[in-house]
């Protein structure tokens, strides 16, 4: 399945918009655009004027090119996103979420938060000076790690 250059950077703004923490409405208003205008570009449906995408990387604070990295598609058609790596190769995946009440541990020991969805976790990864989240290790105990790398999921687990 081939993804439209518009879907990738409707991909990418939200990507860069939800790890600023900003709701589609917040942000809208921080780039001086409106909220549906934004809602479409996010949907891959609108066509950006190079000032657009020059507002849109100022408001994201980034040099515009950061806005067309490209996305690489997984094996199931869907974009994988970029998630942190721990040194013994496993990452951040929807996988992790607690079996009792969905959520996801992220943080620091004796700072750790959780967050109800991926996304938010993963955003709140991506403004850590060290991702550093919580997993099961190979006994089943749960363990923080930090990340040494971000890549693209190799698969969701």
């Amino acid at each position: 399945m081939t993804i439209s250059l518009r879907q990738r950077f409707g991909l990418r703004i939200k990507q860069l918009r939800v790890a600023s923490g900003l709701s589609q409405e917040a942000f809208a208003d921080h780039a001086g655009i409106a909220r549906s205008y934004m809602s479409r570009l996010e949907r891959g449906l609108g066509n950006p004027s190079l000032d657009a995408i020059e507002g849109l990387a100022e408001a994201l604070d980034v040099d515009p090119q950061v806005l067309f990295e490209i996305v690489q598609p997984a094996s199931s058609g869907e974009p994988s996103e970029l998630v942190p790596y721990a040194s013994d190769g496993s990452f951040f995946h929807r996988g992790l979420a607690s079996p009792r009440d969905g959520t996801f541990r992220v943080g620091d020991k004796g700072a750790e938060i959780r967050l109800g969805s991926f996304e938010e976790a993963l955003a709140y990864l991506e403004r850590m000076p060290i991702a550093k989240w919580r997993r099961p290790n190979d006994a089943g105990n749960l363990g923080i790690v930090s990340a040494v790398r971000w890549a693209h999921a190799s698969k969701h687990k």
